[in-house]
């Protein structure tokens, strides 16, 4: 019964009540049984006996059985719910028992899977420790050795130490002899006191050489106590960085095309040869240097070939100077001296002299020799200056004062070349608005044909008249311009201005003058030089044919095949081309012949001692030259009959001077045209 109770799956007092019921159901049963006996009974006993005793056992007999059913049903259920109870009770510690036992499976579950994933994490620190490009050094906390217990590969590639070789070495041991350890102060002390820390050491391989690294460490806790039971040290190699560093060091001090002092390290230097000269009371020498046609070298064959010349000289320079010397580059082809005066030592000047000697030596520079030459300036501390910049500046000065003598010179700062420099930046500064304040005017030279005594053309000269500095001459500011980029704005009015004034005399019926116009080196290089002169003539109206533009040889002759491109696109537009001042450059004749060029000018210095011998058969050579070439010549300077005289017989076909007429204002011009135009024919 009780596995049946099991199977329908039915609580004890549900299953108590079903046995009641079905013991009743049953004493019912056995009751009516008993009561149908006993009316058969009955029947039978009344057939065969009278009386009524029998009646009453055959009923008592029912209610036995009756009690006896309703008993056996009360113990059968009885029996029943302490049969499901406990049943119920065992299913329920079984099921308290399975689920701690499940509960605890799933604990161990989860433990042993922890477990897994630290051994795998364990393992993969490990790996990564094995293949980290870092060192990594693992060390005993023991003071105060600090035995070196691991070490990972990374370690062995940058030390060149085998992992057996340190093990059980001192962790100092690793940075090599006992003088080079002072860097590991800081390393030592967090071991020591049991905290992080980090320091930069310089290092010593297996080989010997030398490596930089930056080295961490902090300690390993146990995990039970928290003692600090080892160090880990993590060793990066900076060296690569610490090479970056020291060449962004001396980069930032050194000149990087050269490798001399730059103008920082030149300071520094400075201050200290002053603070020295203080003390022994000798003069320290400052020397500004600068180098002579360096620009062409770099025009000609490029920059290459002027940093190659500008290495070339600080290795003289070097060589020239005494290791107490300071040899600076300030940029381009500047440099800077700085040379101690000793009471028995080299005198200052006999090293001058030899720097000049070693710059003048030859230099090739692929098929091409270049002989340079160089200008010194020189200013004494304290005498020409208390601080680094002003004796500088002084030098400076000194040596464009130098320049003025000539190449390879040298000069002393005097105080009275300060006045110049500043009346010179006074000058800058008014070039620099003269053109907007309309302070500029032409003036313009008569040139004189010989043959028919007519006038033919005119030279037209810029001139500055200031406000307050009156008329400053053309070789006080032409040059400035130039060097200034002055020019080109400057050159541009001078052409419009001129063509504008030739146009309006041609139109007042004062015949086809021509127009002799100055270009300039700057101007002549200049990009838009043909728009420039195009444009002028388109808006002047002046014909092409009736303007000629001056170069000068030396103009020409420093780039011979770009300077021939140039004349043929201007004679392209149909202006005529003229060589001044000829023969006070290099023309070669053979270059000559090639120039798309209409006249020569024979220059004032030729024509002025033209009755002596030398300068007459130079003048005669000349006018010979351009005739055979057919050229015209124009002859300058004339300011005597005998010069005249001397031009008509060999055949000048022009000329300029103050014997006919000074340069003249554009209404005096005007006025001498008239002057012309009346005399009788």
């Amino acid at each position: 019964m009780h596995a049946f109770f099991k199977r329908l799956s039915i609580s004890a007092s549900t299953a108590a009540l079903l046995t009641v019921a079905l013991g009743l159901c049953l004493t019912a049963l056995c009751y009516a049984s008993a009561r149908q006996i006993e009316s058969e009974n009955m029947q039978l006993l009344l057939q065969y006996h009278a009386g009524g005793t029998g009646l009453t056992a055959s009923h008592r007999a029912s209610l036995y059985v009756l009690l006896g059913g309703l008993l056996s049903s009360l113990l059968a259920t009885a029996y029943v719910f302490q049969l499901m109870s406990r049943n119920a009770v065992i299913a329920r510690i079984a099921g308290e028992r399975t689920a701690a036992l499940q509960f605890a499976n799933v604990r161990l579950s989860e433990d042993l899977a922890a477990r897994v994933q630290q051994e795998k994490s364990l393992r993969l620190r490990e790996r990564i420790i094995e293949v980290s490009a870092n060192a990594v050094i693992l060390c005993s906390a023991d003071a105060p050795g600090y035995l070196i217990e691991y070490v990972n590969p990374a370690f062995e590639r940058i030390t060149g130490y085998a992992a057996g070789e340190v093990i059980g070495q001192r962790l100092e041991h690793l940075q090599g002899p006992a003088q080079g350890r002072q860097d590991m102060h800081a390393i030592t002390t967090a071991m020591r006191e049991q905290h992080e820390g980090k320091a930069i050491v310089r290092h010593f391989r297996k080989d010997g050489s030398c490596y930089w690294s930056e080295l961490f460490v902090a300690p390993v806790h146990d995990d039970g106590n928290g003692h600090v039971s080892h160090f880990v040290v993590a060793q990066y190699d900076i060296s690569t960085v610490m090479r970056f560093e020291q060449e962004l060091k001396l980069q930032s001090r050194h000149d990087t095309l050269t490798g001399l002092a730059n103008r920082l390290l030149l300071r520094g230097r400075m201050e200290q040869a002053m603070a020295m000269t203080r003390r022994n009371d000798l003069p320290l020498w400052v020397v500004f240097i600068d180098l002579d046609r360096f620009k062409f070298v770099n025009d000609t064959l490029g920059h290459d070939a002027g940093d190659l010349v500008l290495k070339n000289v600080a290795e003289r320079l070097r060589d020239a100077t005494r290791e107490v010397d300071t040899v600076a580059r300030l940029g381009g082809d500047e440099f800077v001296l700085l040379l101690p005066q000793h009471g028995k030592g080299e005198p200052g000047t006999a090293i001058l002299q030899r720097i000049l000697d070693a710059v003048a030596q030859p230099l090739q520079l692929g098929e091409y020799e270049f002989l340079l030459s160089c200008c010194m300036g020189v200013a004494v501390y304290p005498d020409d200056g208390q601080d680094a910049d002003t004796l500088i500046k002084h030098a400076d000065i000194a040596m464009y004062r130098a320049k003025e003598l000539g190449r390879g010179h040298w000069r002393f700062y005097a105080s009275s070349m300060n006045a110049g420099t500043l009346a010179r930046l006074g000058l800058e500064s008014e070039l620099r608005h003269a053109l907007e304040r309309k302070q500029f005017h032409l003036e313009y030279q008569p040139q004189l044909d010989l043959a028919s005594g007519k006038v033919v053309g005119m030279e037209a000269l810029l001139r500055w008249q200031h406000p307050q500095l009156g008329r400053i001459a053309p070789i006080n500011f032409i040059g400035l311009a130039e060097e200034m980029g002055l020019i080109i704005p400057i050159g541009d009015w001078v052409l419009r201005t001129a063509c504008a004034q030739v146009r309006a005399w041609q139109v007042a019926g004062h015949g086809p003058l021509r127009l002799a116009v100055n270009l300039s080196a700057r101007q002549f290089k200049q990009r838009n030089l043909l728009h420039a002169v195009a444009q002028a003539l388109a808006e002047t109206g002046l014909d092409a044919a009736h303007l000629e533009l001056e170069l000068t040889e030396s103009m020409v002759m420093h780039d011979v095949e770009q300077a021939t491109t140039i004349m043929r696109k201007l004679k392209a537009l149909g202006v005529q081309l003229s060589i001044d001042d000829f023969g006070t450059g290099y023309s070669s004749l053979a270059y000559l012949r090639h120039f798309p060029i209409d006249v020569l000018k024979i220059d004032k210095t030729f024509v002025s001692d033209i009755t002596h011998g030398d300068d007459a058969a130079i003048v005669r050579a000349i006018i010979s030259l351009a005739h055979s070439l057919r050229l015209k010549v124009i002859a300058e300077g004339v300011e005597t009959a005998q010069q005249l005289a001397f031009l008509r017989q060999h055949g000048c076909d022009q000329m300029q001077g103050y014997l006919f007429s000074r340069p003249l204002t554009a209404p005096a011009f005007e006025e001498l045209l008239l002057q012309r135009k009346a005399l009788p024919a």
